[in-house]
């Protein structure tokens, strides 16, 4: 029997590593500062010190090449890597135009350095 094939990803993911802050949305002093592992036009992954629940509303800055971006996101999934080591993936939520703008220049930098 032929293997089902895998359906393309909507946006491509990139391997980036960027340095993110993470707060809850509505929890001031929630702030804590996370490393990307990837990165896509509709989401990203993180390394985390803590479970945050899949579900939970997230304001991300993420320090970009070309300056930062800031994204309404919310956790779409994570998984326990180790201990106090977890993976969280987001997805995007919403952002300025201007956000928008510079996620897509890097997004294609990283397409250009990937070919």
């Amino acid at each position: 029997m032929p293997d089902k094939a895998t359906p393309a990803r909507r946006f491509p993911r990139f391997l980036a590593e960027y340095a993110v802050l993470v707060r809850r949305t509505g929890k001031i002093g929630s702030e804590k500062m996370a490393r990307t592992r990837t990165i896509g036009g509709g989401g990203c992954m993180f390394n985390f010190h803590e479970s945050l629940g899949v579900g939970t509303e997230l304001d991300l800055v993420i320090s970009m090449l070309g300056g930062v971006v800031k994204a309404h996101s919310r956790v779409v999934w994570e998984s326990m890597a180790g201990p106090y080591q977890f993976e969280i993936g987001v997805e995007f939520l919403r952002m300025t135009p201007d956000d928008q703008q510079s996620l897509d220049t890097t997004l294609a930098a990283l397409a250009a350095a990937r070919k």
